[in-house]
Formats: C-alpha cells, sequence, structure tokens
C-alpha cells in the first residue's frame, strides 16, 4: 500500500487543478498552505506561474502564504521572480500589493525586475517601478549643441535595496529610449555620480548628471520647456536623503547667502535625521558651556549657532542652540553633507525649520555631595561632558582641559571643536598628574 498523502500535500495538488472550493475546504481542515514539492516549489509559487490561478494566488495569499518563500537554485527565487520571468503583470501586481519584497535576489543575484528586464516583458517592468521608483516619468535630453537639439526619454530613479535605517540605500537612474522599452539603454549608479544643481534662474533649467564609472555626461531638462516643477521632483529624487552619505557632489549654483531672502525657485531641501548619541552629544556640549561661562572660566565663547552631526554626516546649524523663539523667522542656510569615504560634499539651501525646545539637564549646583565642575582658578576637574570621570585630557591647539579621554576622543571623531571654546581640534592628549 502507497503512503497515505497528507493534507497539506492534497492542497497543493488541488492548486494544480485550480480547485478554490478544494483548497477552501482543506484550510479549513487545518491543512498547511506551505507544503513544497521535489522541485521546491510551493502551492503559491504554482499559482504565480499560471496566468489561469490568479484567482487561487489571490485566496492563496488571504490563507497566509508566504509571499517571499524563496526557491533555491538557477533561475529560482520568490513568487515574484517567477511571476515577472512569464510576464504575469498582473499576479505581479497582486504580490506587490500585498507586501512582496522586490529587492529579493534569486541565486542568479537578479531582482524580480532584473529578470522581467532580461525577458522584455514591459508590463512587468512598469508595474514593479510603479511600486518601487521614486521618480518616473518623460524628460528631455540634450544630444546637441545646447537649447537647439534635444530628445525625449523615459527616466526612472529607483533604489537598489530596500531602506535600512542602518545603511544609506544606493539610488539608481534607467533612462529608456522610449515608454515601451523593457530595457534601459543607460543604468547609472547615483551614488558614482557628479552632480549640478539645476539653475533655476534660467528659463529652461537643467540638470548634468556626470557618471564616474563611464566617464559619461547627461544634460537633463523637464519634459516641457519652463516645467521647473517637474525638474526639482527629478532633483530632488537624485539628492534623496538616502543619497547624503554616499560619494555624490552636489553643488547650488544660485543657493542664497545665510543673508539672502530665501528663494522660492530654490532647490528642495531634504530632511535630516540625526541620531540619538549624536543630539545626547550635543546637549551635553551646550550644558558644558553654558556651566563654563557661569563659572567665569576664560576663553569661553558664547556661541549663536551650534552645528549639529547627524548619524548620516549631516551637518545642520541651529540658531541659539535650538532654544530660539518658534515664532521667529530664520533666514534660509546652507546645508553640507560630507561623504563618508569621500571628501566631496553636498552643498543644498534649506529654510530653517521652527525651533522646538529640548530640555536639557543641566549640572546642579544645589546638591552638596556633586563633584565641583571646576576649581576656582577656572581649571576643570570632572569631564564637562559626562560630568563624571575626571579631566584626562587636553584639546590642541586651544589647550583647553575639561574631559575625560572617551569623551574628548567621540568630540574629536565627530569634528564637533573644543567643548569650551568651540575651537578646531587637531589632537587629543592624555594628561599625568605627578
Amino acid at each position: 500500500m502507497g503512503l497515505r498523502q497528507s493534507k497539506a500535500e492534497l492542497l497543493f495538488q488541488q492548486v494544480n487543478y485550480g480547485n478554490v472550493e478544494g483548497i477552501r475546504n482543506l484550510r479549513a481542515q487545518g491543512a498547511g498552505v506551505e507544503w513544497i514539492n521535489k522541485e521546491g516549489k510551493t502551492p503559491l509559487m504554482v499559482a504565480s506561474m499560471r496566468p489561469d490561478l490568479l484567482n487561487v494566488a489571490r485566496l492563496l495569499i488571504t490563507l497566509g502564504a508566504n509571499l517571499n518563500a524563496f526557491r533555491p537554485g538557477s533561475h529560482a527565487g520568490t513568487p515574484l521572480h517567477h511571476a515577472a520571468k512569464r510576464g504575469l503583470d498582473l499576479t505581479v501586481q497582486l504580490l506587490l500589493s500585498h507586501g512582496a519584497n522586490p529587492f529579493v535576489r534569486n541565486d542568479d543575484c537578479n531582482t524580480a525586475l532584473d529578470v522581467a528586464r532580461g525577458k522584455g516583458h514591459l508590463n512587468v517592468v512598469r508595474a514593479i517601478e510603479g511600486q518601487i521608483s521614486l521618480f518616473s516619468g518623460w524628460m528631455r535630453e540634450n544630444c546637441g549643441p545646447p537649447q537647439v537639439m534635444t530628445r525625449k526619454i523615459w527616466i526612472v530613479i529607483l533604489p537598489r535595496e530596500a531602506q535600512s535605517p542602518t545603511r544609506p540605500v544606493k539610488l539608481e537612474l534607467s533612462i529608456y529610449p522610449e515608454s515601451q522599452a523593457a530595457k534601459p539603454c543607460v543604468v547609472a549608479k547615483l551614488w558614482k555620480c557628479q552632480l549640478e544643481a539645476p539653475k533655476y534662474n534660467l528659463v529652461d533649467p537643467s540638470m548634468t548628471i556626470f557618471d564616474k564609472v563611464t566617464t559619461s555626461r547627461y544634460e537633463l531638462l523637464p519634459a516641457y520647456e519652463g516645467d521647473k516643477q517637474q525638474l526639482r521632483s527629478f532633483y530632488s529624487a537624485c539628492c534623496s536623503v538616502e543619497q547624503v552619505a554616499s560619494m555624490v557632489h552636489v553643488q547650488s549654483v544660485d543657493a542664497p547667502t545665510p543673508n539672502s531672502t530665501p528663494n522660492s525657485s530654490s532647490a528642495p531641501s531634504v530632511p535630516s535625521t540625526p541620531s540619538n548619541e549624536d543630539v545626547e552629544l550635543q546637549m551635553a556640549i551646550n550644558a558644558s558651556i553654558q556651566s563654563a561661562i557661569a563659572e567665569g572660566v576664560p576663553d569661553v565663547q558664547p556661541t549663536t549657532s551650534i552645528t549639529t552631526t547627524s548619524g548620516w554626516g549631516n551637518t545642520v546649524n541651529s540658531s541659539h542652540n535650538g532654544w530660539g523663539p518658534s515664532d521667529s523667522p530664520s533666514p534660509s542656510r546652507m546645508r553640507e553633507v560630507t561623504g563618508t569615504s569621500s571628501s566631496q560634499s553636498i552643498v543644498i539651501p534649506q529654510e530653517a525649520p521652527p525651533a522646538i525646545p529640548i530640555p536639557i539637564a543641566l549640572p546642579s549646583t544645589q546638591t552638596p555631595t556633586a563633584p565641583p565642575l571646576a576649581d576656582g582658578d577656572g581649571t576643570f576637574v570632572t569631564c564637562v561632558i559626562c560630568l563624571d570621570a575626571p579631566v584626562e585630557g587636553a584639546c590642541i591647539p586651544c589647550g583647553h582641559m575639561a574631559g575625560c579621554m572617551s569623551c574628548l576622543t567621540d568630540i574629536e571623531s565627530k569634528k564637533c571643536g573644543c567643548p569650551i571654546c568651540r575651537a578646531e581640534i587637531n589632537q587629543i592628549i592624555r594628561l599625568y598628574a605627578v
């Protein structure tokens, strides 16, 4: 006698037959929806391979099938890979709308989008790009003398991986000769490109992208002459906040100076997301400056603009140490973003957001058991940053002895300057008491 089939295997067979009622009844009896056959296929993978099983795929998703189940081997992957390979755009849209991950790569290192492009399935390519693109649409490219010869091209900006808070997203620029082309004629890695910000004061502004890998130069204009809004959207997508830690160099040509009136035609701003550690460090530095001023320590310069370094490498100036009145208009300012592995920088005009008061816990002077911050002669005995460890080091060249080696080394690595006078730190030296 043969072995008795399990309910999960029977459900798998009903998927092949397209029997929706049979699948529903077996699931009600406790049958699983993740049974794998000898070829490594799950029921949802089988349903994603055939256009006549779209309703079955929808039912399996409703019953809790794993959208990202992975099948190893060449030309395999997730259900999304199988649907993309066969050009089933409706199945692809179904999977994506329910949370299928389009960034998963199969054993051939291809995403579902790569598979669809290789097979020439235009509808699938557009369906996936429509879900994950930061920008897509018609634009013009200068292919001759400026403002004389242009051609229309279809442009898409896509991330290469899922967004992660600990790792910046890498963006790609894909250029198609027409919207009916499934394969791009140009794929440029934006993190390896140099971007020149548009000159919005021109009648028909353009944006230039220089690919350092292929040494190619692309001068792009909006689809319709003078459509600055579309160019702003495109430029904003290229300078997405995930790009700021990369090797991209953006120079704003018409950026306003800090004392000028904000220009409504300036490039769109990019929000910054400082980490908690950096915010706490900046708050401690602010507190140490205020305490040093109160103690009468010489050579301490009160600052009206403190630079906060974010976890992405951004440096943003905030007026009045972050305590400025929210109803006072602040002039537009320049934000400089420095890459982690490059000396190049991004300079983007950004309007100041309203200041939000942040409660700072200043060191208490009322508790008799608390160690003194400084002696009568202005010499610090306790680290002004952590307010715990003794002073161990000095900042060179200013010579201020105000912190322990751990805090001073951290400040030096973040290029925050001396915690007392804000002077640039060239070196931290350890002090020894004899």
